[in-house]
């Protein structure tokens, strides 16, 4: 995952991989046994704290924005709803991508 650099405030930022993520520490190093491996991914699960909870939170809706949009790879920033601009994690950058999209320059 590569952080969103130059953050700032009205810009909402959806961590999509995470879900992944989770799954990936859920079943590390899990036992070899079926029903060991479901117990000890169980008991993971539950040990959850809130600030994951709200990682997830924030994956699921990241998901569902993705969707709506038609985002098909990322990372991807969008713009008033109606271009999207991949591959850069630079706010400014994309701004300026976007901006230059809108003029007529380039493409987002």
């Amino acid at each position: 995952m590569n952080p969103v650099a130059n953050g700032a405030d009205g810009i909402t930022v959806y961590h999509i991989d995470r879900i992944d993520r989770l799954q990936q520490e859920l079943s590390k190093d899990l036992p070899a046994n079926p029903e060991a491996a479901k117990q000890t991914a169980l008991h993971r699960f539950q040990r959850m704290d809130n600030k994951l909870s709200h990682e997830l939170e924030n994956a699921a809706n990241g998901l569902v924005q993705a969707m709506q949009y038609g985002i098909d790879r990322y990372p991807a920033m969008v713009f008033d709803g109606k271009a999207v601009v991949y591959g850069i994690t630079d706010i400014r950058a994309a701004t300026q991508r976007y901006r230059q999209w809108q003029a007529g320059e380039a493409r987002p």
